[in-house]
């Protein structure tokens, strides 16, 4: 039986000593400022709040293309020619990812291929294809089909959230389906937005300080989702602070949770939750 291969997009914000120790592939989004594109990955995410603090706009966002997925599935085919493909997906219904990777998979039909839709992106996505890579090195014996089945299994358990500190960027992006719940900037409301059926749901709002948001949003993300001890992934964007950091990692361990993963969150994510954003995932209760 041929590799079981897993990719995804870069959105998913793995970071290259994990792509090199589960011999992950990601594939490239794109980010465009003012007709010009570049990639996801090429160039630090504070560069994304740097054009916005001097435009007051933000920079747009594209999936991986076509071409894209071709190019990383051409040159799997001449290093592991038995190999079998999984891609793990981003949310299928916020980016064309989802259909270009089928597309470029049915130019190839000689390359077993099969995909899930996390219905998540970064952290969200990231936690899903971590504990698929280190199920495949514990069960060297599935077929595809079965990894599929396994992945599929653990994203109808897998949740997501964050909070913003501030509106600007989730206001700008028109992301959030619900974009008439963005209001109360100027009172400290942050409010948390949920990923449901792979779409941004802005839902409670919170007051205060980021200090004060991130323990009751934690507590109450853990309590709704009955999410399972003792593992658990946290995600930022740039500027947010090593203070919250620590206050987010001691809300946890009060709740029984031992390993903490946090995943610097890039360019794509960073269009649209904005500077010092915070948020969370993983897996409990079936949706």
């Amino acid at each position: 039986m041929g590799k079981i291969i897993l990719i995804a997009e870069s959105g998913c914000d793995i970071s290259p000593d994990e792509k090199e120790r589960y011999s992950i592939r990601t594939v490239p989004m794109h980010v465009i400022f003012d007709g010009e594109t570049r990639e996801d990955g090429t160039f630090p995410p504070l560069e994304v709040i740097d054009y916005y603090r001097k435009n007051k706009k933000i920079p747009t966002t594209s999936g991986a293309m076509t071409y894209d997925f071709g190019r990383a599935f051409d040159e799997i085919s001449a290093a592991e020619p038995t190999a079998s493909v999984l891609h793990i997906g981003y949310s299928s219904v916020t980016t064309c990812s989802y259909g270009c990777a089928r597309q470029a998979a049915d130019a190839r039909p000689q390359m077993p291929f099969a995909q899930v839709d996390t219905g998540m992106f970064s952290y969200g996505q990231y936690s899903v294809l971590i504990r698929m890579a280190e199920s495949i090195k514990k069960h060297p014996e599935w077929s595809l089909e079965d990894a599929k089945r396994a992945a599929q299994e653990m994203i109808d358990h897998s949740c997501m959230a964050f909070v913003p500190d501030g509106f600007a960027f989730l206001r700008a992006g028109g992301r959030v389906r619900n974009a008439s719940a963005l209001v109360g900037e100027m009172l400290k409301i942050h409010p948390r937005v949920d990923q449901v059926n792979g779409y941004l749901v802005a839902g409670k709002k919170y007051r205060g300080s980021m200090s004060r948001v991130i323990p009751e949003m934690i507590r109450d993300f853990v309590g709704e989702y009955q999410t399972e001890r003792p593992e658990i992934w946290f995600g930022h964007t740039p500027e947010f602070s090593d203070e919250n950091m620590t206050v987010a990692e001691n809300t946890v361990r009060e709740l029984g949770f031992t390993k903490i993963h946090w995943i610097a969150c890039g360019s794509i994510i960073t269009t649209q939750g904005g500077p010092g954003c915070f948020g969370l995932s993983g897996f409990g209760k079936t949706h």
